[in-house]
């Protein structure tokens, strides 16, 4: 399947790795609904960040989650 895709150029803000290393797991918690996405007024999952879309429906959501915990294992210690 080929599928269509665009480039931009655009500053991005975000937490840097030593930040988020230090993040407890309730600030994290909060980074990700309210820095790292968020879903738009039309029901579009976003990068928060750079506002790219990262699902537009419940089984690209499911999708996205599966793979999550697909590579879980190979995410920090």
């Amino acid at each position: 399947m080929s599928y269509k895709t665009i480039s931009s150029t655009q500053e991005v803000v975000a937490v840097d790795i030593p930040t988020m290393a230090d993040m407890s797991i309730d600030e994290y918690n909060d980074y990700l609904r309210f820095g790292l996405m968020s879903v738009d007024h039309h029901d579009i999952l976003r990068s928060e960040v750079a506002g790219y879309p990262l699902a537009t429906n419940r089984e690209q959501v499911n999708a996205l989650i599966d793979y999550l915990y697909e590579i879980a294992p190979k995410v920090g210690s």
